[in-house]
């Protein structure tokens, strides 16, 4: 028995039909491009913090978001909502801003 996860994957795939495969690889790549854009958001964040040169504890006094969720945030495995981004950029000096969307 293989211990490597991609040879399970692969054996398990083997069973599923045409439509379970397009919907599990489609759902892949919305993943890893939610994954991608946590770690972006992340790391935008703690470089704005940084260059104001507050440390996390300070950035949670500013804000009340706890020092643990604002690690997790800028680790890109957090899930905030639009409140507590917005709170953590205008405390930041910074703004929100949308730009367009990768193909």
């Amino acid at each position: 028995m293989s211990r490597n996860f991609d040879d399970l994957v692969r054996r398990a795939k083997a069973g599923w039909s045409d439509e379970a495969v397009r919907v599990h690889d489609a759902a892949t790549r919305e993943f890893a491009a939610e994954v991608r854009d946590r770690a972006e958001l992340g790391a935008a964040l703690a470089a704005a913090r940084r260059s104001r040169s507050l440390s996390q504890p300070a950035l949670s006094a500013l804000t009340g978001i706890q020092q643990a969720e604002i690690s997790r945030i800028e680790g890109g495995s957090a899930n905030p909502t639009a409140a507590t981004i917005l709170r953590l950029v205008d405390a930041l000096g910074q703004r929100l801003a949308l730009v367009p969307a990768r193909d």
